[in-house]
């Protein structure tokens, strides 16, 4: 159940999500050894064959679940841990087996429940090793022949592996269609390898040319199901090895049926005691549940779905037809990302002044800050707007410069490095003065998220204060986002972030927002009148500003910079929707920065969080290819994987 919700879930029960499956998770070998040792220790001469008889469903219930192998990446490369736990749980099962072995017909009936439950045990260590990073880089094998060869879109892989014309012509799987084929595509790219890819894909930008902003972020998220699956999921040995994993399934379920029908014929024979017959049942009960409902995920599952045939006159699949296309209706409004986060700071200080009177003893004993990062973080849509903002500012500046620039990757690596100088808009030279007199090339960008969030929190707030919200536009709501997500990225997800000091920056910017909190506003409930007081003294023209080389960790430079965001309006006749279009573009240059920066194993990591919006900004400029990852192969040009590797961050 919580392998399913993981994956789905975002929003503010996330670590409460993430904490109960990770204890589900690391438990269950645990309790399996521990329920063994019970068994082994157990009365022989009572109850022996009940004793034999649940042996083996505990290797069975272990290697069932299909929608959870992995907790994490690194349960993948340990997969050789796994697989010794494995032995020693089997070895102690079989150990049972043949110490409390009987004459009744429950020994009997054991064995082949016994033999499937090792087998399934093994799908599941299978499934792990697999998914480990090296195991999947071997699966990349070459492909012979170059790329004049019509039907090569990367190193292994050709059109016929992804070749849907003899199967069935639903509209409604187009989608996932085109997403699982960009999954292969882009296989490499999840494990941190450059590959290049045919002209007709990359100038297709991998079927997302022709679609709007709700289908590409539709797309990607259909993708990146796709790669959570084969990261942590059984999905992907289930149909590479379709008919074994089938008859492993039938076998199964066939035989907790008969041994149901066995035990039920049989137990009143027998003078078991009802507690033991009642687990006994529900042990039989349970197996049979979860494998009708894993066969009913798996032929439903977008790995299936994908490969539906031709119906023509057969009724069976007409019948499937129909339940792909009810559970289509179910999955197509979660493939695009619903919810991010946002973290104010100006509102964490203000809750935190008035919530914690004690706020120094609280951040002395909670060292982690985790009160903030997650008590304080809050969620929102990722609305229509902001998805069209993002897909437009990839797809019509970004990708349009570097057509313009003649796809050099010499200058990729200017359009992605988040210096503002591409920015376009009505007063580039006023920005650029801003940017120059606070020396922001040369400011860590840890700083530079910070310094920009202050400003912009300070300049919304002013603004909304002043009853300007009616001439803001929608791009002063895509800024207040922005800022809020990458703030929330820099206190919570720092590893998709270049390095940078953002608990200590945190640290000081609190302790200085503590000074504008005497003691008679800490016991002021009106939070909306304490933030108003902080907001109108950091914005104080009156206020001493030291210039310094660069952007300071200073919290009065925040609202200085604040400040002369402001002035562009009343000193150089910007109107305040040019100036939010412009912070707006600011933070989306900081985020494509971001996106280009986080490694694909990080990217990867957070889909077991249910995915961060970043990854799918990453994933969409790959599409464009907006990644030194990803380069255009030239015709006769033999497939190689020995490119020099990307630039590090």
């Amino acid at each position: 159940m919580y392998g399913d919700r993981r994956r789905q879930y975002i929003g503010k029960k996330l670590p409460c999500v993430a904490i109960t499956a990770w204890l589900v998770y690391l438990s269950a070998d645990m309790m399996a050894s521990l329920v063994l040792s019970t068994l082994l220790n157990g009365e022989s001469k009572l109850n022996n064959g009940l004793i034999v008889f649940w042996t083996p469903f505990l290797l069975l219930h272990l290697g069932s679940p299909h929608n959870i192998t992995a907790y994490s990446l690194e349960d993948n490369d340990l997969w050789l841990r796994h697989f010794l736990g494995m032995v020693f749980l089997t070895s102690e099962a079989i150990y049972i087996y043949l110490r409390f072995q009987s004459d009744t017909i429950l020994n009997f009936m054991a064995a082949p429940i016994f033999v499937v439950g090792v087998f399934k045990y093994g799908e599941r260590i299978w499934a792990l090793r697999s998914a480990s990073e090296k195991q999947l880089t071997n699966s990349l094998r070459l492909a012979e022949g170059s790329f004049g060869h019509s039907s090569i879109i990367r190193k292994g892989l050709s059109k016929n592996a992804i070749d849907f014309q003899d199967k069935s012509n639903v509209c409604d799987l187009k989608l996932l269609r085109d997403a699982y084929s960009s999954f292969m595509v882009f296989k490499p790219l999840f494990l941190g390898l450059p590959f290049e890819i045919s002209k007709d894909y990359l100038d297709d930008m991998v079927y997302l040319k022709s679609r709007h902003a709700e289908d590409a972020f539709k797309l990607v998220g259909a993708e990146l199901g796709y790669v959570y699956d084969l990261l942590f999921t059984k999905m992907p040995v289930h149909h590479s090895k379709t008919k074994l994993s089938l008859s492993l399934r039938v076998s199964c379920f066939l035989f907790a049926v008969s041994s149901l029908i066995a035990f039920a014929a049989t137990v009143g024979k027998s003078e078991y005691p009802k507690v033991d017959v009642s687990v006994t049942y529900l042990l039989l009960v349970g197996a049979i549940c979860l494998d009708a409902y894993s066969f009913t995920m798996h032929a439903l599952s977008t790995w299936a779905m994908i490969w539906l045939p031709n119906l023509g006159n057969n009724k069976l699949l007409k019948l499937y037809s129909k339940a792909v296309a009810s559970r289509l209706r179910s999955l197509e409004p979660r493939m695009a990302i619903k919810s991010m986060a946002q973290h104010d700071l100006i509102i964490y200080y203000v809750e935190a002044m008035r919530q914690y009177q004690h706020g120094n003893i609280v951040r002395l004993i909670d060292t982690g800050n985790i009160l903030q990062k997650y008590g304080h973080t809050k969620w929102k849509p990722v609305d229509k707007e902001l998805k069209e903002f993002i897909y437009s500012y990839l797809k019509d500046q970004k990708r349009l410069n570097w057509e313009r620039m003649g796809f050099k990757h010499e200058d990729l690596e200017k359009l992605l490095n988040g210096s503002c100088e591409h920015i376009s808009g009505y007063h580039e030279q006023e920005l650029v003065t801003v940017l120059e007199y606070w020396k922001w090339d040369r400011t860590e960008f840890t700083q530079r998220i910070f310094f920009w969030h202050l400003a912009t929190e300070l300049v919304y707030y002013d603004d909304v204060d002043k009853f300007r919200r009616g001439s803001l536009g929608s791009s002063c709501e895509i800024a207040k986002s922005l800022s809020d997500y990458m703030m929330y990225l820099v206190l919570v997800r720092p590893l998709m972030l270049p390095k940078g000091l953002g608990d200590v920056i945190n640290e000081k910017y609190y302790n200085q927002a503590n000074k504008y909190f005497p003691e008679k506003m800490r016991s002021e409930r009106d939070s909306v009148r304490n933030r108003k007081t902080l907001t109108t003294a950091l914005l104080q023209p009156t206020q001493s500003h030291t210039q310094t080389e660069r952007i300071s960790d200073n919290i009065t430079d925040g609202g200085y910079f604040a400040l002369m965001l402001q002035n562009l309006v009343t000193d150089n006749h910007w109107d305040h929707e040019e100036k939010w279009e412009m912070i707006s573009n600011v933070w989306m240059e900081m985020m494509i920065h971001a996106a280009s920066r986080c490694s694909w194993k990080e990217h990867a990591q957070q889909l077991r969080h249910g995915g961060e919006l970043l990854t799918h900004v990453a994933l969409l400029m790959a599409h464009l290819g907006l990644t030194t990852q990803i380069r255009m192969a030239e015709p006769d040009h033999s497939i190689d994987f020995n490119m020099p590797p990307p630039t590090s961050p």
